[in-house]
């Protein structure tokens, strides 16, 4: 049967060259892999110029009819396309070897919903990939992600191990509603919170998307950007590999300035205010007794440790990515800890040529142990250790901690030591995130994919009291929490790729998207526990709190995206989103969102292609929209709520005052790019962007009644506008030496241009900030400091109209110029490699960003908070005497949080120095057996430039209080593979 339709494709193919001309024959034979001889399963074979080819089979094998001088080309993913002139002479058997193009697959950028190579970008997308990630000293990975991209500021607002940093892109947009950017990992919408359960090492590349052109697809989320975090996987064809690391390290503060009193600077200001009386106790005794109270409660040398493996390949017809691994880490503040168990699974199976399936799986489980911080007590170690007097110690003579129970504490209130010892916190939380897809293709270059993802998280959290702790009276204490949240996705897109005479080229994307969310969780504190062994809710007698809470939203969405690249010279894409979510009211739930991109590349122009010194010159442009709904999920419903009592018995009340006009926070994004390239080393990016949001997402007041002082309504816009800069130089670029320079820089002006119902002003009461039309939303709206009066000591402000006083008065609060937010920010790095050792460097940089210091107001309080330690500026910078030029005023004159407090809270960072050695390849082969040996020394956070008087400049809040400091670690490698 076979040899007839043989003979009957002969007969037409010789009609067919007869009528035409032409001499038609076919072509066929096997396409395999250079690495592996193994045949490729879907390779394409496509005849230069038309839209007609084919693919290999499950044996790599291919046939097709051409005519005599056509052009076969051959390609798969990750690998160079062959060429295949077919000569004349009949039939030909040609079998076909594609070598690996690692270039290729290091051009590909994942954008959203998809990947394109990059150079073919009309959007403003920024891309780190994983050697800035890989072996990173710390539990998440986002801290190597600062300074890298231009645009993102990425600030850690604790240095607790497991907590995340706060994320901006260009600017912020909103007041009240959200300002963080969407995080896509693998096709699945997660939180920030999520990142300590991503083992950084198995993160390949993030994508940070930033204009509208790359952003809008995504519709009701994306106002902020979006960053798409892709994970490692395994490429066709490749052999397995297995690589094991292990890491080990210790932390200890980054910066922590300290100005606090020692013993005898203390009872020298205790004898100056009146405290204590000279000879009237016994000074020499208490000066034996000299504690630094900051080393008590951080340590010099908190260790971490993390080993894990991975297990990376594939056939023809797989690939796949298999990891495990184990972190641990010691906070620097006493009482934290974290710890970290991962496992991954990433797989890609071909089943036949027209379907692939696949996961991308990520297990995790985390306990955690929190220190207590930004709140100020005498008991938690953070804010204590500012308070204890130095002349209080901590231990008893034994070397056991000092106990009010056997009288050891010789302190005021309680041993913070002993507090911590017997009240303990911690939390464990299990994490899933997985996505299953299918892609099915449907006919050439026509693919439909459907993804489902399912993010979800159990945290169980615990904290006990000690009954036999003196100051609980024999009387324990025991609260438990429960929350597990769940956000499942299912994404279907229909992909059309084809080109027409080879020189247009157009992309097509049609898509739909569902997102369900859901949360719920109850806490209980039970009391009344009377032994230490016995610390559960059941022994327990009286129930002190309790609650329970529940919330859920979902998404709807309906999608498209076209792309359009005419002679790799001109290319232009848009894209349009139709979106509903039950967050906003029933007359105004669905919005549209859309973009349009344009790309002209110059270089390709023959006026500038014969100038071989440029190697780049690109021109992009963007605009369109996107949405904010970061916001509670019911607040657009009119609402009643429990938990109201009245006269005892349980009742009812109103809980939200509802908006059914409720609608979406918008944001229009103008973005214009140029991109240059010289002498194929030095490439420049400049970027210009202006954003507006409107129907501004904010709760503002109401008429008080019903119990209810706001509302969520659509109200107010403001303006961000900026520039960005990113330069990359290969200085020396040669077989055994590389020198790579890399900086960024940008700037961003916040602008508020309206609020509500014509006001031009509007304070945000306890934060020190007022909103203005025509200012910041982030500008302090404070009192301004004037110095110390000379003559008498006195304090001494401005008033509203500048005149000054001596009466402080928040009536004569004025917005001063800066702000919380800061407008400059950006990095810059180096990379020396020679043979098989390389050295990096890498910096982070904000500029122009004010915080006010609270930590002052208690260390610099004028005896207000006496009975506590002082910082040693009341010894030195205190007016004491009529003449003195001094910073604080006298004695009994109480501090305000005045500019006083203000400080500059810019600095400068070397975020990370790592030298690493790779053991010759040469004598590696020689083993058979180890492809890789590679040693490593990294150093995070190592030297600090800042004016900032606190323990660390690094916050994105306004005050800073009590916080917990940045960590410096120092950590030694080793990785192997085999």
């Amino acid at each position: 049967m076979r040899k007839i339709l043989f003979a009957m494709t002969l007969l037409l193919a010789s009609l067919f060259s007869v009528v035409f001309g032409q001499e038609s024959v076919t072509v066929s034979g096997v396409v395999t892999s250079a690495d592996d001889g193994l045949p490729l399963i879907g390779a394409t074979v496509l005849v230069k110029g038309t839209s007609s080819g084919t693919t290999t089979g499950l044996d790599g094998e291919y046939s097709i009819q051409t005519s005599v001088g056509s052009t076969l080309l051959f390609s798969y993913v990750g690998t160079e396309t062959a060429r295949y002139v077919v000569p004349a002479g009949g039939n030909k058997h040609y079998k076909v070897v594609l070598a690996s193009d690692s270039k290729q697959l290091e051009d590909v950028v994942v954008v959203a919903y998809g990947t394109k190579k990059k150079g073919t970008i009309a959007g403003s997308v920024s891309v780190v990939k994983a050697d800035k990630m890989e072996n990173t000293p710390a539990a998440t990975f986002e801290q190597a992600l600062q300074g890298q991209s231009p645009g993102l500021t990425v600030l850690a607002n604790s240095g607790e191990p497991s907590a995340p940093a706060t994320f901006q892109i260009r600017g912020i947009n909103s007041i009240n509603a959200g300002t963080t950017p969407l995080f896509i990992l693998d096709g699945v919408a997660i939180s920030s919170s999520d990142f300590s359960s991503i083992n950084p090492n198995d993160i390949e590349s993030v994508s940070v998307l930033k204009d509208a052109s790359s952003t809008s697809i995504y519709g009701a989320r994306a106002a902020n950007g979006v960053v798409v975090i892709t994970t490692r996987r395994g490429k066709m064809n490749e052999k397995g590999q297995v690589r094991v690391r292990a890491q080990y390290g210790v932390s200890r503060l980054a910066y922590g300035k300290w100005n606090q009193m020692n013993t005898t600077e203390r009872l020298n200001y205790e004898e100056e205010v009146g405290i204590r009386i000279p000879g009237d106790y016994d000074r020499s005794a208490l000066e034996r007794i000299n504690v630094d109270w900051r080393k008590e409660v951080y340590n010099n040398s908190a260790p971490f440790a993390n080993a894990e493996a991975s297990f990376n390949g594939g056939t023809s017809v797989m690939n796949y990515f298999i990891s495990g691994g184990y972190y641990k880490q010691e906070g620097v503040a006493l009482g934290s800890d974290f710890s970290r168990y991962n496992l991954r699974a990433n797989l890609n199976v071909r089943v036949n040529p027209w379907l692939r399936v696949g996961t991308n799986t990520m297990l995790s489980y985390e306990q955690i142990e929190e220190a207590v911080d930004g709140e100020y007590t005498t008991v938690t170690p953070i804010s204590a250790s500012r308070f204890m007097l130095p002349y209080w110690s901590p231990y008893a003579k034994d070397g056991s901690i000092a106990s009010l129970s056997n009288g050891t504490w010789l302190g005021s209130n309680q041993n913070p030591l002993e507090w911590m010892a017997n009240n303990p916190m911690s939390k464990n939380k299990a994490k899933v995130i997985t996505t299953l897809f299918a892609e099915f293709e449907l006919y050439e270059g026509l693919t439909f994919k459907t993804l489902g993802g399912l993010d979800a998280m159990d945290l169980r959290t615990n904290q006990y009291s000690n009954s036999q702790y003196v100051p609980n009276y024999g009387v324990g204490k025991v609260g438990k929490g429960f929350q597990r949240t769940s956000n499942l996705t299912w994404t279907n897109t229909l992909n059309y790729v084809f080109d027409v005479k080879e020189d247009h080229n157009l992309n097509f994307l049609l898509g739909q998207e569902s997102v369900k969310q859901d949360m719920d969780a109850f806490n209980s504190i039970i009391r009344g526990q009377t032994n230490d062994k016995l610390l559960n809710m059941s022994t327990g007698t009286d129930a002190l709190s309790w609650g329970d809470s529940g919330s859920g939203s979902t998404f709807l969405s309906f999608f498209g995206r076209g792309e359009y690249n005419y002679l790799n010279k001109y290319y232009a894409d848009f894209s349009v989103r139709e979106e509903a979510s039950s967050k906003f009211g029933k007359n105004a739930r669905w919005a549209t969102f859309w973009s349009v991109g344009l790309m002209w590349n110059a270089k390709g122009e023959n006026f500038l292609g014969q100038y071989d010194w440029l190697t780049n010159a690109q021109l992009a442009f963007s605009i369109g929209t996107s949405g904010n709904s970061f916001i509670p999920p019911y607040d657009h419903l009119a609402l009643i709520g429990g938990g109201a009592k009245y006269n005892g018995m349980a009742g009812l009340a109103p809980y939200s005052r509802g908006n059914e006009d409720l609608t979406w926070e918008k944001v229009m994004t103008t973005n214009v790019g140029l991109r240059l390239g010289f002498v194929d080393r030095i490439n420049l990016n400049v970027e210009f962007y202006n954003k507006k949001t409107s129907d501004m997402l904010m709760e503002v007041p109401i008429v008080f009644e019903s119990g209810q002082k706001y509302k969520w309504d659509n109200i107010g816009a403001m303006v961000n506008r900026g520039v960005e800069l990113d330069v990359n130089v290969d200085v020396i670029r040669n077989r055994n030496f590389v020198w790579n320079i890399s900086a960024n820089a940008s700037y961003n002006h916040n602008e508020i241009t309206e609020l509500y119902n014509g006001k031009d002003e509007y304070e945000m009461g306890n934060t020190g900030t007022l909103l203005k039309v025509g200012h910041s939303c982030g500008e302090f709206y404070i009192n301004r400091f004037a110095g110390v009066n000379p003559a008498n000591g006195d304090a001494m402000w401005y008033d509203k109209n500048g005149n000054l006083t001596t009466v402080y008065d928040e009536g004569d609060r004025v917005l001063i110029g800066k702000d919380y937010f800061a407008p400059w920010q950006g990095g810059f790095g180096t990379t020396l490699s020679y043979k098989g050792i390389s050295v990096g460097a890498t910096f982070s940089w904000v500029a122009d960003r004010w915080m006010m210091n609270n930590d002052r107001y208690f260390d610099e309080s004028n005896g207000t908070f006496a009975s506590m330690n002082q910082s040693k500026k009341l010894l030195y910078d205190r007016w004491k005497q009529p003449g003195d030029n001094a910073a604080i005023p006298r004695h009994g004159i109480p501090t305000e949080m005045d500019t006083r407090l203000l400080e500059d809270a810019s600095f400068l960072r070397l975020k990370n120095l790592s030298v690493s050695y790779d053991l010759p390849s040469q004598l590696l082969r020689k083993t058979k057996f180890f492809d890789k040996t590679r040693v490593y020394f990294q150093a995070q956070n190592l030297f600090t430039f800042t004016k900032f008087q606190g323990m660390d400049p690094e916050s994105s809040m306004n005050i800073y209080q009590a916080s917990y400091p940045m960590a410096r670690q120092f950590s030694f490698g080793i990785e192997v593979s085999f």
